[in-house]
């Protein structure tokens, strides 16, 4: 347990923007700091003041994870993050913000500052804050080590995700250069020609020009026991000039950064009526699932973007599944909530994806209007052989079921998992002992040779 800590609190009036007040789901309770999606919200309206030329500065801060953190029981890992989260506060002006993005990152807001250099030394000093150990009751000495990255508004930009998204290149190249701290500028994007020509390429791609467009591959999801195929999940694929595929997640980050993102929405969801549509062809009445991100969940219109393209193509709503990651309903607001009701009013299907790798937990699904939970790789993969895993997947297979909820795990690669995780309450599995994600031919031939045999 560690030494001197005090229940968190957030009440400076002064460290809020104005406006209605927050829901308080978007308070970290452990640290009691604002989270992710305030901070977009306090980006934009700080990033609209900036009147009298002086910069607003956004800095991340991120304490690579140890061994030794790793090993913290839960309560002392929150505690641990409630005292850095205090050292910096104490270094901070009282015009700056302080916001809790994931488990050991914290982004900093700081308005009016008199010059780019003055960013330079807060970030020294939220760097320096972290040095002296933070002791424990059982009289260890724990020490961190913290990188610190940059962005300035208006110089690098006005939108509120491409500057965090900045500051953490920034943060990048500080520790990898060994200096700790760095401000962002357009050469560290310059720098990789091979990923600076593929966000050329990008928009191309998007609207399905040149030889190698954007395209969803589907994998099967079956039910256990019996294999059955009762869905699927249509995963994002860029193949490239070396024949492999970029990872989803640059593709998104890379998206977001050109401001691709509204787009990149409409052409997902058109690509999932189309599929679905071809499938009704084939003789396969199947839901699919595609995966919303952060940016998709915070915005209004969705409901009404979805909703239409239902009724364009004439597709039921529940042949689409909508899968949320655990990480969203950790960051979860008001507006996120809104934008879910507004889903599930439609008459969808979702489901939080890679359960179990953060701290959401069964209070966020007796609130939220979920129908399925799927369980992260990492505990399915070892499932066989190690009996932490196990119980970790029993005890969520159980509670789910409580709330009638469907319990999927991922990852799945051999027989002798596939019948562990069926003892283990699992309804259903996806995996590539049943078939790797392929494209919608290839998988209407795999359904049917499969399915009919």
């Amino acid at each position: 347990m560690l030494t001197g800590l005090t229940p968190a609190s957030f009440t400076s009036d002064n460290r809020r923007v104005s406006g209605p007040p927050p829901s308080p789901n978007e308070f970290e309770p452990f640290t009691g700091l604002p989270r992710w999606s305030r901070a977009l919200v306090d980006i934009a309206q700080l990033a609209r003041k900036q009147t009298d030329g002086r910069p607003l500065g956004i800095v991340s801060v991120f304490i690579p994870p140890t061994p030794t953190i790793y090993r913290l029981n839960p309560e002392t890992a929150h505690q641990l993050r409630k005292a850095v989260s205090d050292r910096l506060q104490a270094v901070l002006r009282p015009q700056d913000r302080l916001f809790s993005l994931t488990h050991w990152e914290w982004l900093v807001l700081m308005p009016d500052l008199m010059s780019p250099a003055s960013l330079t030394l807060a970030m020294l000093r939220l760097r320096g804050c972290l040095v002296d150990a933070f002791a424990t009751l059982d009289g260890d000495a724990l020490a961190l080590t913290g990188y610190c990255g940059a962005a300035l508004c208006p110089d690098d930009g006005s939108d509120p995700q491409h500057l965090v998204q900045s500051a953490r290149i920034a943060r990048l190249y500080g520790k990898r250069n060994d200096s700790g701290v760095e401000v962002y500028h357009a050469d560290m994007d310059e720098r990789d020609r091979e990923q600076t020509q593929r966000l050329a390429d990008l928009p191309n791609a998007l609207a399905g020009i040149g030889d190698r467009p954007l395209c969803l591959h589907l994998q099967p999801q079956v039910a256990l026991p019996g294999r059955r195929c009762v869905g699927a999940e249509a995963l994002l694929r860029w193949p490239q000039s070396d024949g492999i595929s970029m990872p989803p997640p640059h593709i998104i980050a890379a998206l977001d950064k050109l401001g691709l993102r509204f787009r990149f929405a409409r052409w997902l969801l058109n690509q999932a009526m189309q599929i679905i549509t071809q499938l009704d062809e084939a003789g396969i009445g199947i839901p699919i699932s595609i995966n919303l991100s952060a940016s998709d969940l915070l915005d209004f219109e969705l409901p009404d973007l979805v909703g239409q393209a239902l009724a364009t193509w004439e597709i039921p709503p529940r042949r689409l599944r909508l899968e949320i990651t655990e990480t969203m309903m950790v960051e979860e607001s008001q507006q996120v909530s809104e934008v879910l009701s507004g889903l599930r009013a439609l008459g969808l299907s979702l489901s939080i994806d890679d359960f179990g790798t953060g701290y959401a937990g069964m209070s966020y699904l007796q609130r939220l209007p979920v129908d399925e939970v799927k369980i992260d790789q990492r505990f399915v993969r070892q499932a066989a052989v190690n009996p932490r895993d196990r119980e970790i997947i029993a005890s969520i297979a159980q509670l789910a079921h409580r709330l009638n909820l469907t319990v999927l795990a991922e990852g799945v690669e051999d027989e002798s998992t596939a019948e562990v995780l069926h003892t283990l309450g699992c309804d259903q599995a996806q995996g590539y002992l049943f078939a790797r994600p392929v494209p919608l031919a290839d998988f209407i031939a795999w359904h049917r040779r499969t399915q009919t045999a």
